[in-house]
């Protein structure tokens, strides 16, 4: 979500293609947008799933090789016909701000995550953030040999909820400081560079969308699963962002007198009841063991929640998965999948086609691995 002035602005002025055009136009948008989706896709397919007129595609795909967007596959050393993004040709930043942490990603424009940093601080204020993430993301442009002028743009993860179409949101008690200010204008301020906003959930399953296995599937539900449990809305590719931007806050369909809550925060105190200490819950996943005492106990708790969550899930979206990530270690979340039930009617010997219950692939960082989605998504696709 981009907002103010000042962010506008810096996006106008931020990044340049080619022979100086400021913006790509419809017909090149659609076609870089079809190369993203479909590595190796060839001037034919472009035309006949955009209708733009093969002669048509010819020059523009040809404009756009010329100025280094797009390049052509190469398969063993010969040349091919098939296209891709030149991954080179524009960088892009994520900033997740967590409870007690952040992290960071940086991603090319070939959707390729290629590097990502986490980093614990005591202090979650708005200054001690920016500081530290400044300070990251110099750090990795310098390690990566970074262009500036090749960055799009940072795009930022945060825990809450937003409070009107304003873009300002109600953060987690934890990051009060973040509560009610522009949090787009406030950090592209900070980094001179154009910004978006969405919550926690949301960027994650941006980033599975486009990082991980979610790129297999057009429409998905991604379950984000951490301190809180919340969500992600992917439809033909694109986030489902609702009115404010708050569609997804699975966690809202669970009154909590009635269900507990599939959170990572819960889990480790039932851990702790049964003598497991865990680390951070951000690197729980290098050290979880599903044979824990206190595993299957979490499971029984959350087991109903997972499965009205999903039924819901799968009766109104008609989705083609249903994604378990966030910060839920791989292995717990193959354990819970098999017991996840999904209640259709059943009629005529059948049910309707039911979603597929993977696991997420993007592990490190995930907020921030879709924070970084965001320039791309809102400048190519």
């Amino acid at each position: 979500m981009l907002t103010s002035a000042r962010n506008n602005q810096l996006l106008r002025s931020a990044f340049t293609l080619g022979k100086g055009d400021k913006l790509l136009q419809d017909n090149q948008k659609a076609i870089v947008k079809e190369v993203f989706w479909t590595h190796g896709i060839t001037q034919r397919e472009i035309s006949s799933r955009t209708k733009i007129p093969q002669q048509t595609v010819s020059r523009l795909v040809n404009s756009l090789v010329e100025d280094g967007l797009i390049h052509s596959v190469s398969d063993s050393g010969k040349p091919s016909s098939g296209l891709e993004p030149n991954p080179d040709f524009a960088y892009c930043y994520g900033l997740s701000v967590l409870l007690d942490a952040i992290s960071i990603a940086l991603m090319n424009l070939k959707g390729e995550v290629v590097a990502t940093k986490h980093v614990e601080l005591d202090d979650m204020g708005i200054a001690s953030v920016l500081s530290k993430a400044a300070s990251e993301v110099e750090s990795m442009s310098t390690k990566f040999n970074i262009d500036s002028a090749r960055i799009l743009g940072i795009g930022v993860g945060i825990s809450g909820f937003f409070s009107s179409t304003d873009g300002r949101m109600n953060t987690h008690h934890a990051i009060e400081e973040w509560a009610d200010i522009n949090i787009a204008d406030t950090v592209a301020e900070a980094f001179n560079l154009p910004s978006w906003v969405v919550n926690d959930g949301t960027g994650a399953a941006a980033g599975e969308g486009i990082a991980g296995v979610g790129r297999k599937y057009k429409n998905f539900v991604y379950f984000f699963v951490s301190s809180a449990f919340g969500g992600g809305l992917i439809n033909n590719g694109d986030m489902i962002r609702g009115t404010h931007g708050n569609a997804g806050e699975l966690g809202d369909m669970l009154p909590a007198k009635l269900y507990s809550h599939p959170n990572l925060q819960l889990l480790e105190r039932i851990l702790l009841k049964h003598g497991v200490e865990v680390p951070s819950m951000y690197r729980l996943n290098e050290v979880f063991d599903p044979n824990w005492p206190g595993v299957d106990e979490w499971i029984y708790k959350v087991q109903d929640s997972f499965d009205l969550v999903a039924t819901a899930s799968s009766a109104l979206l008609d989705s083609q998965a249903i994604i378990i990530g966030g910060h839920i270690p791989t292995k717990l979340a193959e354990k819970v999948i098999p017991r996840i039930d999904v209640y259709a009617q059943f009629r005529r010997g059948a049910k309707r086609p039911m979603p597929e219950i993977v696991c997420a692939g993007v592990t490190e960082c995930p907020v921030a691995v879709g924070a970084a989605t965001l320039p791309i998504r809102d400048w190519f696709l």
